[in-house]
């Protein structure tokens, strides 16, 4: 395999990487927090109610970013 090829996929990951990060992240400004649930890592979906802990997501964003961050020091 060459490194266009290797090229290609690190820019795939990259773009794939990308576009789920800003999809977790528009899910994250769509939760609401309740005053009562002050204090707790849970949010309802502000369209669907799907009770959702924001920890996780918080964490996926986080892995998908220092991922996007290993991809653009190898660029």
């Amino acid at each position: 395999m060459g490194q266009y090829d290797n090229a290609l996929k690190k820019m795939h990951r990259y773009d794939s990487i990308k576009k789920e990060t800003l999809q977790w992240q528009n899910l994250l400004t769509k939760l609401t927090l309740h005053e009562e649930d002050f204090g707790t890592s849970y949010a309802t979906h502000s369209e669907t109610g799907i009770v959702y802990d924001i920890r996780i997501i918080q964490d996926k964003v986080k892995q998908l970013t220092e991922e996007l961050n290993e991809l653009e020091e190898y660029s």
